[in-house]
């Protein structure tokens, strides 16, 4: 895994462990706009930036339902071999399930999480 993750917070239940895993990894926590106070990248449709930060290589954390992830990335699955991490972890940071990318590092970055 050769890029920053983005780690996605969509709503105030789930910042903390947004900020902790950020500041762990280095990374920028990208929160939508409305439903967090703190972010360093703001964005207003969660399905939309997921996608977006897929389609350009870029791991993705998100501290969400996995469903959500899932669907914002579907529509891209086409090569698990060269498909970037994407991992699902919950608010409180206790569940922490790699869901695609596994030959990119999702496993490995759901251990180090």
């Amino acid at each position: 895994m050769a890029l920053t993750p983005a780690i996605i917070a969509l709503n105030a239940s789930g910042i903390k462990t947004a900020k902790k895993l950020a500041a762990a990894l280095g990374a920028k926590v990208h929160g939508r706009e409305g439903r967090v106070l703190e972010a360093d990248v703001w964005f207003g449709n969660a399905l939309d930036h997921v996608r977006d930060l897929f389609a350009a290589g870029v791991p993705i954390v998100g501290v969400c339902a996995s469903g959500i992830l899932i669907r914002a990335v579907a529509p891209l699955l086409n090569d698990k071999t060269a498909e970037a991490p994407v991992v699902s972890i919950s608010d409180n940071g206790g569940v922490v399930v790699p869901l695609l990318g596994g030959h990119h590092g999702a496993n490995r970055l759901a251990r180090d999480i």
